[in-house]
């Protein structure tokens, strides 16, 4: 499985469809790395096996198995791990709960969560009885995806977890300051301009024209949000775009380095040894390896 990502700037998740707006994925976030992204559907995650790190606009956790979290909608995320880490990711539409526009159960239940702007992230530890119950429900569904015809047992299992849910964002007493959600919009701008235009020569100028910007407000919203300049973020999603043709295409590392935006091979060369430990020919000879092993 791969993190599609499509050009209005929302994850294209894989295996959802509007008859049937929910899916599990069941990962290795060793093998899958998840890049800052954001989509419509909010997502219940638990851990497995290992430890993995989340990180949001300014903020960042850790999660070990056993213990999951709640990620509410459009809201921007990426995660990564050390070493092997087994995770179900269960992602649905609120239409899957909520059915036809306007019904009672978006207004009066979904509604209170989905429009929360100071609920980014609920943490699931498994401290209180209630969070522990919602995890069991958690396993449970992620079992019932292994059996045929689930549809309805599924969607009655995520009732009961999103009653659950509202209990326990009742209970947190969840009233923490509202996020700047002007600096993250911006910020998932430009983002999205780089995605877009990474491919060629890209100025200071031109990121923060995409988010209608100064320099200035540019520099603070990367900062603020992520803790890195537009073009240490910029030359990241270089080098992960590059290593899709290093694997994926019989391109050569010149090719490569062209093709996603660096200036010559020699600099393509550094950037990738800096960023991954390796270089760009060493990455292509370790993928093939483990491919032939698969």
């Amino acid at each position: 499985m791969e993190i599609r990502i499509d050009r209005s700037r929302l994850e294209d998740i894989e295996g959802l469809t509007i008859e049937y707006p929910y899916v599990l994925h069941r990962l290795d976030l060793k093998d899958l790395k998840i890049p800052w992204h954001w989509h419509e559907e909010v997502e219940f995650f638990y851990v497995r096996e290992g430890n993995m790190e989340l990180r949001t606009a300014g903020q960042s956790w850790r999660f070990k198995k056993g213990e999951g979290f709640f990620i509410n909608t459009n809201v921007m995320c990426s995660m990564d791990c050390e070493e092997s880490c087994l995770v179900d990711s269960h992602l649905l539409h609120k239409t899957f709960l909520g059915g036809h526009f306007k019904s009672v159960f978006e207004t009066k239940y979904l509604d209170p969560v989905l429009k929360n702007r100071s609920l980014e992230i609920l943490e699931l530890r498994g401290k209180t009885e209630n969070q522990q119950k919602l995890l069991a429900k958690l396993r449970e569904v992620a079992r019932l995806q292994e059996k045929p015809d689930t549809e309805f047992q599924t969607r009655n299992l995520f009732s009961e977890i999103w009653l659950l849910l509202l209990e326990e964002i009742s209970i947190a007493e969840y009233n923490r300051p509202v996020i700047n959600t002007v600096r993250q919009e911006r910020l998932q701008a430009m983002l999205a301009f780089i995605w877009q235009n990474y491919q060629r020569k890209l100025s200071l100028d031109e990121i923060a024209e995409a988010a209608h910007v100064g320099r200035r407000e540019c520099l603070r919203c990367f900062q603020s949000c992520m803790q890195k300049t537009p073009f240490e973020y910029l030359l990241e999603y270089r080098v992960e775009m590059s290593k899709k043709l290093l694997q994926d295409t019989k391109l050569s590392v010149m090719e490569a380095a062209s093709r996603t935006g660096f200036s010559s091979a020699a600099y393509y060369g550094k950037v990738f040894r800096r960023l991954c430990g390796m270089t760009p020919g060493e990455y292509r000879k370790q993928v093939r390896v483990l491919l032939r092993k698969v």
